[in-house]
């Protein structure tokens, strides 16, 4: 057909959609079939462009997108209402514009775009309604057709069912691949077995567990593949009943065999058999988990069950506060019985190459170092290990072993050693050794094991170290209250109350004076401002001692009572719903007061940030300055006291004072 002629006859017709139907049939689904499917029909009745024009899936609302262009270009969204496509869209009916450049009145339809005078839209259409609309243009005027829109009609009815088959047939795809993930995901084994036990499926877990590889397994019976020899005639007439009666040979539950790897090698496995309710001959599926395992980690529990009692006691007394000599002896002793020993050690590390041993504890009739000495850790004995590598250590032979105290293990009796580090505060303290006299090493983990035990020492040395830091906080905490009352006794005395005596005097003065001489004026005045300078000492002693208006309004009006007399900017942020617990408030406000006094006078700051909030239970308090940071880790007395009072609350301080980068103070106190 010539290009000019716009008129297609029948036989055009029937080329285009014999086209279309060569196209659906080479393609594997609607992406690979839009653009030759596109080209098909644009050329054979010879329209200029074409556009494919579907839903976004994740566009907005009612927006259709361009997912398709022949030739390339033009495009890519179409908005609401706005184009030829939406209306097809909309009507599910093919749409031909002979001359869109007339057709635009506000009632009129939609123009077409890119310059185009002539258009045609068409939907592709199956049983769930438009799925997709083609759109054709021309430049050049075309009267509508009335064939030619029968005929796109049936086209647009055939690339629908070509698109919902496609769409079908690629979620079978996507569901095989999701059952195929989710079964070889599995750590049990599932196998699929027809009425004669042969394998029709199996998942990864399977090849792992038996060690066959799939293709050796579909279609070969189970039984002669996993089942050790002397049980499978049993197996398979159970099976057989199975199969026969629908009785399951295993009660319907789960039953404890033995199976057989690729190589011959048996172990134990869990067994489930189930036959699901299924047209044709019958169908089993096998879920089989692998024991070994758990049979191995039992044995490891029966074995470890006299470690976990020696734990507990250990931990028990650990938990009581014993004091650190009781638990030494506890547990040399219990680690020596535990690993059925000769002797057993705690020693602590004393510096350079001696350690003194605190504890131990001697099988019947043994004989070791004696609590209370000093050994030196020469040679490369389990203790000397320990000192140099901080790790847990074993020595299998100190036969083989130079060095003095090689030599005295040996004397004792000693063969072998385990020994694991007691680490306090992140720095090495000392170890536990337990020795032995039997030619055999100890057992493999021994010294894991033993680093449970040498974690409860430094637990209780913990303990009673920090027992010992709280009672000496609370001595800080009453000296600290003691000196500041003696500081206020101090201050009252020497100044507010001076300058008073002072004015007493000089008003005294001035009534004798007053008739008799001109300058008792001055000297009155003079009074007056000495009243005002105590006058304002005594508010700010009283300021010191407990601001009144935080009593009373609480800690944002106290904080910007604070921020408005500092001598710098100050930009204070508080986000509280309720106000915070009378002592936790004391303690913000203090933090805030020391802090910004410290970033005034030692900082050379130009501003300060104060933040306090409340989040999970905690009042969070932050101080930050711009300062010139580099605050030493020896606290000023300040805030000394001021940790002091946040640690009685069960809070903590922390000070961040990098050089060059200012000071932050971050307090955290629960308020539960």
């Amino acid at each position: 057909m010539h290009p000019t002629s716009h008129a297609p006859d029948v036989v055009l017709l029937l080329r285009t959609e014999h086209a279309v139907a060569r196209v659906l049939a080479q393609a594997r689904d609607e992406r690979d079939a839009y653009p030759a499917l596109l080209a098909a029909v644009g050329e054979s009745l010879a329209w200029d462009t074409g556009a494919v024009w579907a839903p976004s899936p994740d566009g907005h609302a009612g927006e259709l997108r361009r997912i398709e262009a022949w030739p390339p270009g033009g495009p890519t969204v179409l908005s609401p209402g706005d184009a030829l496509a939406r209306r097809v869209w909309e009507e599910g009916r093919a749409v031909w514009l002979p001359d869109a450049d007339q057709n635009d009145a506000d009632d009129g339809p939609p123009r077409s775009r890119d310059g185009r005078s002539c258009a045609l839209a068409f939907p592709v259409t199956g049983a769930t309604g438009v799925l997709a609309v083609i759109e054709l243009g021309a430049s050049d005027r075309r009267d509508c057709d009335e064939e030619m829109l029968d005929t796109v009609a049936v086209l647009g009815s055939q690339i629908g069912q070509f698109v919902e088959r496609s769409r079908a047939q690629r979620a079978v795809r996507e569901s095989d691949a999701r059952k195929s993930a989710i079964l070889n995901a599995a750590y049990d084994c599932i196998i699929t077995l027809d009425h004669r036990g042969h394998v029709i499926e199996l998942n990864d877990a399977t090849e792992r567990t038996f060690g066959h590889a799939a293709a050796d397994m579909v279609g070969r019976e189970l039984i002669g593949l996993v089942v050790p020899p002397p049980q499978r005639d049993g197996q398979r007439r159970a099976f057989a009943r199975f199969v026969e009666t629908g009785e399951s040979p295993l009660g319907g539950g789960r039953v404890e065999l033995t199976a057989m790897h690729a190589d011959g090698t048996e172990f134990p496995i869990d067994l489930a058999i189930t036959r699901p309710d299924v047209p044709g001959p019958p169908l089993f599926c096998c879920y089989v988990r692998d024991l070994s395992e758990r049979h191995a980690a039992e044995q490891a529990l029966r074995h470890l069950a006299a470690e976990q009692a020696a734990l507990r006691r250990v931990a028990t007394a650990v938990a009581a506060e014993t004091a650190p000599e009781e638990v030494f002896a506890l547990v040399t002793e219990e680690v020596g019985r535990l690993l059925d020993a000769r002797s057993a050690n705690m020693v602590r590390f004393s510096g350079g190459d001696e350690a003194e041993v605190l504890g131990g504890w001697n099988a019947s009739g043994a004989r070791s170092v004696p609590v209370g000495g000093t050994v030196v850790l020469d040679g490369d004995t389990a203790a000397a290990r320990v000192l140099r590598t901080g790790r847990p250590v074993r020595v299998d032979d100190y036969g083989a072993l130079d060095g003095t105290l090689a030599a005295t293990l040996r004397e004792l009796g000693f063969h072998s050693a385990v020994a694991a580090p007691v680490t306090l505060g992140g720095s090495l303290w000392g170890a536990v050794i337990v020795s032995s006299a039997d030619p055999e090493p100890a057992p493999p983990g021994a010294e894991q094991r033993l680093g449970d035990f040498a974690e409860l020492v430094a637990q209780a040395l913990a303990n009673a170290g920090a027992r010992r830091e709280v009672a000496a906080s609370r001595a800080r905490i009453v000296e600290a209250a003691d000196a500041e009352r003696r500081r206020l006794e101090r201050n009252l005395h020497d100044g507010a109350q001076q300058r008073l005596v002072s004015l007493s005097l000089t008003l005294g003065l001035v009534a004798r004076r007053l008739d008799a001489n001109p300058e008792a004026r001055s000297a009155l005045e003079r009074a007056r401002d000495d009243l005002g300078h105590a006058l304002e000492e005594l508010r700010d002693f009283a300021r010191g001692i407990h601001p009144a208006v935080l009593t009373d309004r609480g800690l944002e009006p106290a904080l910007a009572s604070l921020a408005a007399r500092a001598p710098l900017p100050v930009a204070v942020s508080v986000a509280l719903d309720d106000r915070l617990p009378e002592p936790v408030e004391v303690a913000a406000y203090y933090v805030v007061a020391e802090a910004l006094t410290n970033a005034a006078r030692h900082a050379h700051a130009s501003m300060t940030r104060v933040d306090v909030r409340r989040a999970d239970g905690v009042a969070c308090i932050e101080v930050a300055d711009d300062g010139v940071g580099g605050a030493g880790g020896e606290l000023g007395s300040g805030l000394r006291g001021l940790v002091d009072r946040v640690e009685a609350l069960g809070g903590r301080l922390v000070l961040q004072s990098a050089p060059g980068a200012g000071t932050t103070v971050r307090v955290e106190i629960p308020v539960g």
